[in-house]
């Protein structure tokens, strides 16, 4: 139920994610849109105004010229003038300048060039009646007041001029009002389409706030039925856990007495074993001494009995005594062991494994094997003795079943992997079979070829040890072409056996 909820968070949360990633998508775009569509307006409407200025500017140069005109005749003074000399020498750029903003203002489609045309002709016409005004006064050929009565075409001139400005103006102040109209349109739509998409964002957080709400009172429910099972688990764990450590306990004692009771029978073999032996010396030497009778079939068969039979036989006795001594002294070291209190300390297993491979160095160098540590080891707190035995055992075997004709390699490495650290013991040598992965951690068990020395009690004796460290030991091959010992412990003991006890 509770992956389920979750479930279902998972997809409404990627369902408002996705709907509050749409809607910042179309508020970005409206504002990339809509900002472009006001710059577009207000750059017209610019355009609109600054010819609007310069047809100003235009008809403001021929007044100044035509007012330089009257004050130079009436006064006579050149400083009359400069106004005239400064429209005379800015008309053609004035000019140059309305064809061109004209022809910018929507593109060339809201002013016609032919009316500008017209205005720049009736301006130049304007200047050089003026200009042939002052060159005619200045020759001396009228006097002032034909003069003054001859100006009227320059009125006649002025009022087109004005006349016609005031069209193109016109026009210009339509495209600007259509243009700001424009921009507050777009910003109305901006604005509103900003409104909807903060009303919609708000609807998603609430949605979203109200499904992480309802969530978050299903995770509490569903903790507080996982606190409730974790306590009946661990209820159950701990009794499971002290009537394993009885039985543990009785096995161990159990293996004791057994170890002890089977030791007694053992030593009476083995003192009459040695009688026997005494026996046999002094029935050979009587029958020896007996008679030498070629024919006497009783004597050759007492003699054949106590030179090989009797010999051959207490062999087998003595060779079976020493097999089950070194069964029962294994049996009593894995009882020592079980019962042996651990001392978890903390350890450099760097130097522990180190330590382990020097031990048995002598063992390497008989079989060629080279071995060699691969990177950091992990350091743990665990009981040395125990952690020691573990590497040693694990080493040894590698040692011992190598591969014959194949150039020994045995690598140890480790890592952490959350509150456990694994280790693992690799060689190259014959390997194991899958169907023996598990026979070779049982007591007196072996697998494969028996050609080596063994009791089949080291691998049972490690996965013990790794067991009590808080962890296991498992093994991986592929029959062929090496085997690999993974070992599994506690990374801090104190604290496993802490929670045990707990």
């Amino acid at each position: 139920m509770v992956r389920w909820g979750a479930g279902r968070l998972v997809g409404y949360s990627l369902l408002f994610l996705a709907g509050g990633a749409v809607v910042l998508l179309m508020i970005v775009s409206a504002a990339f849109i809509f900002s472009s569509r006001s710059q577009l307006h207000g750059t017209e409407s610019l355009k609109a105004a600054r010819v609007d200025r310069l047809i100003l500017e235009f008809i403001s140069d021929l007044v100044d010229a035509e007012t330089a005109q009257r004050g130079f005749i009436i006064t006579k003074k050149e400083a009359f003038l400069q106004p005239y000399e400064n429209a005379l020498s800015q008309f053609a750029k004035d000019a140059a300048d309305l064809r061109l903003r004209a022809a910018e203002v929507d593109e060339g489609k809201a002013i016609a060039p032919e009316p500008v045309e017209e205005l720049i002709r009736l301006g130049q016409a304007k200047m050089d009646l003026v200009g042939h005004n002052l060159a005619e006064f200045r020759a001396g050929n009228l006097d002032e007041l034909r003069l003054v009565i001859a100006s009227d075409k320059g009125r006649v001139l002025m009022d087109q001029i004005r006349q016609k400005g005031a069209d193109i103006r016109e026009i210009a102040v339509a495209v600007r009002i259509a243009r700001a109209a424009a921009m507050r349109d777009t910003a109305t739509m901006l604005r509103t389409m900003i409104s909807l998409g903060v009303a919609m964002i708000v609807v998603l957080t609430a949605g979203a706030t109200m499904i992480m709400i309802r969530h978050l009172r299903q995770i509490d429910e569903a903790r507080q039925e996982l606190i409730e099972i974790n306590q009946e688990l661990e209820s159950r764990v701990r009794e499971r856990t002290e009537a394993v450590m009885r039985t543990n306990d009785e096995l161990q004692r159990y293996a004791y007495i057994v170890s002890h009771d089977l030791r007694a029978p053992l030593v009476n073999i083995m003192g009459f074993t040695s009688e026997l032996e005494s026996a046999t010396e002094k029935l050979t030497t009587y029958v020896r001494k007996t008679s030498e009778d070629a024919n006497d079939l009783d004597r050759a068969d007492a003699l054949l009995a106590v030179d090989e039979d009797i010999p051959e036989a207490l062999g087998f006795i003595r060779s079976s005594m020493k097999r089950m001594d070194s069964l029962i002294n294994e049996i009593l070291k894995l009882s020592r062991a079980g019962r042996r209190v651990l001392e978890p300390v903390p350890l450099d297993t760097q130097s522990l494994v180190s330590e382990c491979i020097d031990s048995i160095r002598q063992r390497f160098d008989e079989a060629g094997a080279e071995v060699r540590i691969e990177g950091r080891l992990p350091d743990v707190v665990s009981d040395r003795s125990a952690l020691q035995q573990v590497f040693t055992n694990l080493l040894d075997n590698a040692t011992k079943y190598l591969k014959d004709g194949r150039s020994g390699q045995i690598t140890v490495r480790g890592r952490l992997e959350r509150g456990s650290a694994v280790f693992e013991v690799e060689d190259n040598g014959r390997g194991v079979a899958e169907a023996d992965f598990e026979r070779i951690f049982e007591l007196f068990r072996r697998a494969g070829v028996q050609d080596k020395p063994g009791d089949g009690i080291g691998l049972a004796h490690t996965r013990m040890l790794a067991r009590r460290l808080g962890g296991d030991v498992s093994v991986k091959s592929d029959g062929e072409t090496g085997t690999t010992f993974i070992v599994t412990i506690a990374r801090d003991l104190v604290l496993r056996m802490g929670r045990n006890e707990a």
